[in-house]
Order: C-alpha cells, then structure tokens, then sequence
C-alpha cells in the first residue's frame, strides 16, 4: 500500500550537497531510473514509495522503501570495474542495506562511509536491481550520499580506483500524512508537485530555484544550493 509521504520543505531549503562540478566526473556510467530515464550529477533523489515485506517465517510484516534506479554503462567499453561508495548522512530509525554489484552486506543502523562490491556493466547495459534500500522501524528519513567510483582489477580482488562517476543524495522519506485529509489541526501539507521555474515536472531536484505545490493549494518557492 503506498501511503502519502511528505518530503519536508526543511529539506530543501538551502540544502548544500557537496559535489564536484561536472566537469570533474567521469560520466562513462551513469544512474538511471528503472526507466531509463539520467539522475543528473548533483541531484536530491527522493524516494517516498513504500512497500510491505513479510518475513515467511514468522509472517509478520514491516514497511520497506527500495531503490528504483540503476547503473548504465554509456560508454563504448566493459574494461573497467564499478562500485558505489555510499555515506549515509542521516537515519533517523531502522537499518539502510545494499546488494550493489553483486554482494549483499551487512545493515547500517548509524550514519558511516562504506563501499559496495564491485563489477563490470557491459556497454548500454544496466546494473540491474541495486537492491539498496532503506527498513525504517517508525516515520522518518534516511539520507545516503551514492558516487559512482570507476576502477580497475588490481589483483588479489582488489579495486584499484581510477575516477569518481556522478553523485547523487538519495532521501529515502517514510511519513503518514493521511491525518491531513481527516483535518486534523496543525497537520502540515505535503508535496503534491515539484516544478522548475519554466513549469516543468521534476521528481529530483539539482541546485536552482523550485516550485513545490502543496496538497492545501498553496504553492512554495524554495532554493537547493
């Protein structure tokens, strides 16, 4: 069931992501929604679906928000190796995991630096599912920093770094707003749209000037540094 989320205007309002300028990227990969569709160097990627799991054992079940991009090769080769490094800069509860590249570890309950395992993707394919996702355990946020990293094999299973890919903040955002529609007072809006100035839909914002529309009918202006 996908419950109504809110990414909090808090979140946008002079948020700083510490990048390089795009320039000082490798772009031979890229992430890419599940419908191919380029996440720009840069961008807040939010992710606000909601999932139930069930553990077949016990039968109980937990709310789980996965990941819905990739990793594309849009280069003209398969030679180098590819991994994501991840630093979780903020969860609020629950436990954040990825399965990037092949290899599933251990979940991160505290804010920490960390590298997935690493890959090659042939030319114009895909990474297929990252299953990086975030369990929280209550209402809140997990905010993960993703960078692309290029390598090489440099023996013994080592990764021989050689360039930084594109950047990107994921913020993995699990509220239940469905108290607005009951009119609760002091109940906050949520999010119904993400424009840019021109009027286009956005579902990840880059450092500019946005529109976001409310679920009251009022609309915010709001600025990502």
């Amino acid at each position: 069931m996908r419950k109504l989320l809110l990414f909090c205007l808090s979140l946008f309002v002079g948020t700083t992501v510490g990048y390089a300028q795009d320039d000082d990227v490798n772009h031979a990969f890229e992430f890419v929604t599940n419908d191919g569709v380029v996440i720009p160097h840069g961008s807040v990627y939010v992710i606000d679906k909601v999932v139930t799991e069930e553990d077949p054992e016990t039968g109980e079940t937990f709310p789980m928000l996965p990941s819905d991009f990739v990793i594309k090769n849009v280069s003209g080769t398969a030679t180098d190796l590819v991994r994501i490094a991840n630093e979780i800069t903020r969860i609020d509860n629950g436990s954040y995991s990825t399965c990037a590249m092949g290899a599933c570890l251990a979940g991160r309950t505290e804010p920490e630096y960390f590298s997935s395992s690493a890959g090659t993707i042939e030319p114009g394919a895909t990474s297929g599912d990252l299953q990086t996702e975030w369990y929280p355990d209550t209402y809140g946020e997990c905010d993960v920093d993703l960078q692309i990293e290029i390598g090489e094999n440099a023996g013994f299973g080592q990764f021989g770094f050689l360039d930084f890919g594109p950047l990107i903040t994921v913020k993995f955002v699990y509220y239940d707003f469905s108290r607005v529609d009951e009119g609760i007072s002091g109940a906050p809006a949520r999010i119904v749209g993400r424009y840019t100035l021109d009027g286009q839909a956005v579902n990840y914002l880059q450092h500019g000037v946005y529109i976001l529309r409310m679920s009251d009918g009022t609309s915010r202006k709001v600025v990502v540094r």
